[in-house]
């Protein structure tokens, strides 16, 4: 079959999916758990890493999976929101799967839900993606599989699997609280719920005090170990090109690790790493000093701190919420003394857009405001500009219609020591993607 044939069944398949949010509904992992059984449990075919938390998910990932592949593992990551095309979010040794494969494991899956008395469509997107992504890694023979929840732990969809060999929670701050709930507390206590009997759980010793206490008697309730070292860190060096850390606690001492990727937020996903590193060492997982290093320096993370243009200075993140966007000016402020910061920012309607604001504008020379690519959630940028404006009187403000014209708009007017900061959401990273403005 030619590649275009391929390419055309995939995209009709991708149209026909059931794209609603179904996470929040307390059926659809018990639901899932039936499939999953009756595909004969994939996911016990290889040892899963299953990752919840706020921010900081899809780095600690990318982190953990580079150190195994350097050891030699064969590595599977699922892990969401895509930036640059939804089948990267399904990966292996750093692969995509193909469309092809994306169809061929829809069409094992197809018969087993349809003997279910299920309709195709009965099943959201991102619990097919899931779905798809275990049976491949089966196929794969995958040693090791990271898997991220999309959104809270409870209901979704990654919680149908069976108990993993380590649970790692990621910082856990305010996000989706139409979904999760409106305290820290409710939040923690929706993701915690991906611990079950038989794993290890690994968390920040610095979590907020009132999610580490959920952390902790979810873990009790299961009979399960938490560890969470207190950690001494030192950046012995950061540019936007990476960074050399010491970190040391009563589990592991790590002198002069480089890391290939920015910005002082990643200290905190690196300490987890270790930890993670140090608790599966004590499971007779052989993962050498040699394999943490190499693989730390091997990072991909697209979407993080991440510079796409050299001449001028161009950087994007996709911090979308206070602790995101916290995490990213803290380390500018670190970076950028010396640079006039132009940003170019487009938000969803249903996140906390002034708090974020709040954090940016201070550091804010011009700001140019664009409209998110999703018609449903996006908060208009020409609304987004007033906003601006009220909260920051001073601050040069423009709307722009789109991406290449917030760019152009951005570049006209930015100084000899110019940069630009592109950041407020997943689809504002993803739109720059889809541009391709690298150039050095």
């Amino acid at each position: 079959m030619n590649q275009q044939t391929v390419h055309d069944m995939y995209n009709q398949l991708i149209d026909q999916f059931n794209h609603a949010r179904l996470v929040g509904d307390n059926n659809r992992v018990p639901l899932l758990r039936k499939i999953v059984a009756a595909l004969d449990n994939p996911d016990q075919h290889y040892h899963v890493i299953h990752i919840a938390g706020t921010n900081g998910k899809g780095s600690t990932g990318a982190m953990i999976s580079a150190i195994l592949e350097a050891q030699g593992y064969r590595v599977g990551r699922f892990n969401s929101p895509a930036i640059l095309n939804d089948r990267e979010q399904i990966q292996f040794n750093h692969q995509w799967i193909t469309e092809a494969e994306f169809i061929d494991s829809y069409n094992e899956i197809k018969p087993v839900v349809k003997r279910l008395g299920l309709a195709t469509t009965a099943i959201s997107i991102f619990e097919w993606q899931f779905l798809i992504s275990l049976i491949w890694y089966r196929n794969q023979h995958a040693d090791y599989v990271i898997l991220e929840a999309g959104l809270g732990g409870l209901t979704d969809a990654t919680n149908a699997i069976s108990a993993p060999q380590l649970t790692v929670f990621t910082k856990i701050a305010m996000d989706h609280m139409q979904i999760l709930g409106d305290t820290l507390t409710k939040i923690a206590t929706q993701k915690a719920k991906i611990t079950k009997p038989g794993t290890s759980v690994v968390t920040l010793y610095d979590q907020a005090p009132e999610a580490f206490n959920v952390l902790k008697k979810e873990a009790q309730r299961q009979d399960v170990s938490l560890t969470a070292p207190k950690t001494a860190a030192t950046v012995l060096n950061r540019s936007f090109s990476g960074m050399t850390v010491d970190l040391h606690s009563e589990l592991f001492r790590w002198s002069a690790l480089k890391l290939n990727v920015a910005g002082d937020f990643q200290v905190q996903n690196l300490t987890l790493v270790l930890t993670a590193v140090a608790v599966l060492r004590t499971q007779n997982v052989r993962l050498t000093d040699d394999a943490v290093r190499t693989g730390l320096q091997q990072i991909q993370l697209p979407g993080r701190l991440t510079v796409v243009s050299k001449q001028p200075l161009v950087v994007v993140d996709v911090a979308h919420n206070p602790d995101g966007m916290t995490a990213l000016t803290t380390s500018l402020k670190q970076l950028t003394e010396h640079y006039s910061l132009t940003w170019v920012v487009g938000f969803l309607a249903d996140k906390a857009v002034t708090p974020m604001l709040q954090l940016l504008l201070p550091m804010a020379d011009h700001v140019v405001t664009v409209t998110p690519d999703n018609p449903k959630r996006a908060l208009l940028g020409s609304e987004l500009a007033p906003q601006i404006k009220q909260l920051s009187p001073q601050t040069d403000v423009q709307a722009a219609a789109d991406m290449p014209q917030a760019l152009k708009t951005a570049r006209r007017t930015l100084p000899e020591n110019g940069m630009i900061v592109v950041t407020g959401s997943f689809y504002v990273a993803r739109e720059l993607a889809a541009m391709e403005v690298t150039h050095d």
